[in-house]
């Protein structure tokens, strides 16, 4: 174990990051993978799956080898997580009652919700009666929402979300969402809870030190005001002020080990800095777009000197890359790679290095991926030099 003395030490801070985030270090064990997991506080859900694994099946696989339905079993039967929307995050559960608290504010008393309190009651007879149901199962009227158009029962379903009175139990085949009653999937959401204010800051700075795990006071301002939500009287402002009373009485400390970029202090959970950081490793991993370590982009820009976009919705002529994957090598993001599965065969067809990484660690990194994916072989047309494409391409061993 290193033990920082350095005040100016970047890659300390890089260290600390990925070691708490699950980035380095031994793979979880099988039997610790879904705690570790909870540990994150939130994953990610995406549903994109072009190169055969979803966002947070890929987050899944670059910290452990337990099998992705021990990932599901977490989310909709364990329900160690549940998962929320817009965006799709699972949560740890014990963290949801604060979340959902006066979610419901952001659309009470409007004319829609007047308008579907009728279906909303519909729908909730038929859970009540048949249990979950996915929209994908429900003919209604469309009407304007999401990208284009939404289904008038999807938008009741969202509201009785919003309402805390069904919750996301599961996906179908397909990755459609569906829902339950509140009163089955987790009644503890239906009892009032009555913190005090300073008691709502204080656990909105703690969950947002726990997802970031190192950051600039702004960048823990900004993530905590994203968890308090404009709906309880949040901003940035607030942020600010809760994370400056949480430094205050010891919640947050400054880390002994490193500054950002620009010499501001970096902060953590003061339990997690007396946790050592791990000797950096010789493991290459893929990271999805949307992983924790990208929660905060202007932190991996500063700290790792890495800019990343997601280009996904870019429109195709003004990209590089579609669902490009960071490279992790030895506390840095290395590179980025972007695979399409086609059939059998998992295709690279993009990758930007930029920093040295061993071809074997590389060749491990993305067949292990491509194996979990459900590939047989690794084709690399287009990689340059020749060496790099003979090196990565190949049959997957099984």
């Amino acid at each position: 174990m290193s033990d920082p003395t350095s005040s100016d030490d970047p890659e300390s801070a890089r260290a600390f990051i990925l070691a708490r985030l699950g980035l380095s270090g031994p793979l979880w064990p099988a039997e610790r993978a879904a705690e570790e997991a909870r540990k994150l506080g939130m994953i990610q859900i995406d549903s994109i799956r072009v190169n055969g694994l979803r966002n947070h099946e890929i987050a899944w696989a670059a910290r452990t080898d337990a099998p992705i339905e021990e990932l599901y079993q977490l989310f909709y039967r364990e329900r160690g997580m549940l998962e929320t929307h817009y965006p799709q995050f699972a949560t740890r559960r014990d963290w949801l009652p604060w979340f959902v608290k006066d979610f419901g504010r952001t659309i009470r008393n409007t004319e829609r919700l007047r308008e579907l309190r009728p279906m909303m009651r519909r729908l909730k007879k038929r859970m009540r009666a048949e249990g979950p149901i996915s929209p994908a199962d429900l003919d209604s009227e469309r009407v304007p929402g999401g990208f284009n158009t939404i289904k008038l029962s999807t938008r009741a379903l969202d509201y009785l979300f919003y309402l805390g009175e069904v919750q996301i139990a599961g996906r179908t085949k397909h990755f459609h969402r569906m829902f339950d009653l509140t009163e089955t999937v987790a009644p503890e959401l239906l009892t009032r809870h009555r913190p005090t204010r300073r008691q709502e800051l204080e656990f909105f700075v703690r969950s947002a030190a726990s997802v970031l795990k190192l950051a600039t006071r702004e960048q823990l301002a900004e993530r905590t005001s994203h968890h308090i939500g404009t709906w309880r009287d949040g901003g940035l402002p607030v942020g600010r002020k809760a994370v400056d009373r949480a430094i205050s009485q010891g919640v947050i400390a400054e880390a002994p080990f490193a500054r950002a970029a620009n010499g501001a202090p970096l902060y953590a959970l003061a339990e997690d800095l007396d946790q050592p950081i791990p000797e950096t490793d010789e493991i290459v991993r893929i990271v999805p777009p949307l992983d924790n370590l990208l929660f905060n982009r202007r932190r991996l820009t500063e700290l790792f000197g890495f800019t990343y976009k997601f280009e996904a919705y870019t429109p195709q002529d003004q990209r590089r890359f579609y669902f490009a994957m960071p490279i992790l090598y030895r506390n840095q993001v290395a590179g980025l790679i972007d695979i399409k599965k086609d059939g059998e065969a998992w295709r690279i067809v993009g990758l930007e290095l930029r920093t040295k990484v061993p071809e074997e660690g590389l060749r491990a990194a993305i067949h292990r991926l491509g194996r979990i994916a459900g590939a047989v072989r690794v084709e690399a047309p287009g990689i340059a030099p020749a060496r790099l494409r003979r090196a990565l391409s190949g049959r997957i061993d099984l």
